[in-house]
């Protein structure tokens, strides 16, 4: 069977020092031009000088934790021009132009079920033939579990990937298992004052997509040799859209 990527993730996170969390609430969002007034929120704001998260119906969420502020977004079904956490991003920093930025990722993930693995329906042995065989892969009564962590060095950057077992949730009682892929690129600012700090900011917002597209390349050639493939997909189990946010 032919292989598929589901593309489930994008995020981007700024580390950001010295952030003050409480700022981060719905009021700011929605009257501070940063989301569109129609967006309909999925539950009450969690608020708090040590973090606060706010998410909305259409699968955006935003967190500000201690030296991070995350921005992510579901795909689902979404044509890349529907993305819309980058222009969020770029309004969120034009409102706070004198916080103190230091860098930022761009998190990517999508998977492959359990069937398109094509390895007998068996996630485990999928994972296994990603490495040469040896005699530690015979080891137990049942195919031994790998989680595999890959580093790049590319042009536009470091792009650090894992690889590993997960679950999709179709319903409260069903699932389905998975092979996860995960992937995120790392830049610095660069500049000499905060103007060109900022200017360096948004051009990396902007780099996201550049980004996706080597993802999608190099999962796609490389570990699985189909054309990726966007679609509708439930919440799987490591689903971040919904980050625990710590109280001390």
């Amino acid at each position: 069977m032919q292989k598929l990527l589901t593309l489930q993730n994008l995020g981007i996170a700024i580390a950001v020092k010295n952030y003050n969390c409480s700022i981060l609430t719905y009021d700011f969002l929605k009257y501070g031009n940063i989301v569109p007034l129609d967006w309909e929120l999925a539950r009450e704001p969690v608020v708090s000088n040590q973090g606060s998260q706010v998410i909305f119906r259409n699968g955006v969420s935003i967190t500000a934790q201690q030296g991070m502020l995350s921005f992510l977004e579901v795909i689902g079904s979404k044509d890349i021009a529907e993305i819309q956490i980058p222009a969020i991003a770029h309004r969120y920093i034009q409102a706070l132009p004198n916080s103190d930025y230091q860098g930022l990722g761009i998190d990517l993930r999508g998977y492959i079920t359990e069937t398109q693995a094509d390895t007998e329906g068996n996630i485990q042995k999928y994972l296994q033939s990603l490495l040469a065989p040896a005699p530690w892969q015979e080891v137990g009564n049942d195919p031994v579990q790998v989680s595999l962590q890959l580093g790049f060095t590319l042009e536009q950057g470091q792009l650090n990937l894992n690889i590993n077992e997960g679950k999709l949730y179709i319903t409260e009682e069903e699932t389905v298992p998975i092979v996860l892929f995960s992937g995120n690129f790392s830049y610095g600012i660069t500049g000499n004052n905060k103007e060109e700090q900022l200017q360096s900011l948004h051009q990396l917002i902007d780099n996201w997509q550049p980004a996706l597209e080597t993802y999608q390349d190099i999962i796609n050639t490389k570990f699985l040799q189909s054309r990726i493939v966007v679609q509708d997909a439930p919440q799987s189990e490591t689903d971040s859209s919904d980050l625990l946010i710590s109280q001390s």
